[in-house]
């Protein structure tokens, strides 16, 4: 890895951090996308230089974009995959209370005959694996993540749901 490479991971690391207290203190409303890329029963997972816990492509929707543009750009930016907005097909909403926000998560999934090459930029994110559900549900997932894991094997398609930051379903307060 590229010492530059490791800087940016510090500025990600840093911002997100101080990102978490701005959420602890103001509590904000987030509209965002998450793109479930799957191909031969197997989930593309990504992991975020500045977090934990795994998760998906993804990311804020910005201005006036329309979530599926968003989708479309945060794959493209995350992992390099190109798709088309008729390649998409929302799966549902979450809400997520993790990390002190009321996160709006707009679930797209892309379905591809065979797993595409991603490219990380090793900066923003700084892993990425297909995966097999089963095998990521043992995985330090997103709670987001793990609730939609689950709804899909249990064939339940959320319209919304709200996750706590347990990974419990839960409604706000």
């Amino acid at each position: 890895m590229l010492f530059i490479d490791r800087v940016y991971q510090l500025a990600f690391y840093v911002a997100y951090r101080l990102h978490l207290v701005w959420n602890f203190v103001f509590r904000p409303q987030c509209h965002g996308v998450w793109v479930a890329v799957w191909s031969q029963g197997q989930l593309l997972l990504i992991k975020n230089a500045y977090r934990s816990s795994i998760t998906l492509p993804g990311g804020s929707i910005d201005g006036l974009e329309r979530p599926v543009e968003a989708a479309l750009r945060e794959l493209r930016e995350e992992v390099g995959i190109e798709a088309e907005p008729g390649d998409l097909v929302f799966w549902g909403q979450y809400l997520s209370l993790v990390e002190y926000k009321y996160d709006h998560i707009n679930l797209f999934e892309l379905e591809l005959p065979a797993m595409p090459g991603f490219q990380l930029d090793n900066r923003e994110v700084s892993w990425a694996a297909p995966s097999l559900p089963e095998q990521a549900l043992a995985l330090n997932l997103f709670p987001a993540l793990r609730i939609y894991l689950q709804d899909k094997r249990e064939g339940n398609r959320p319209g919304r749901k709200n996750i706590a930051p347990g990974g419990s379903k839960a409604t706000p307060g």
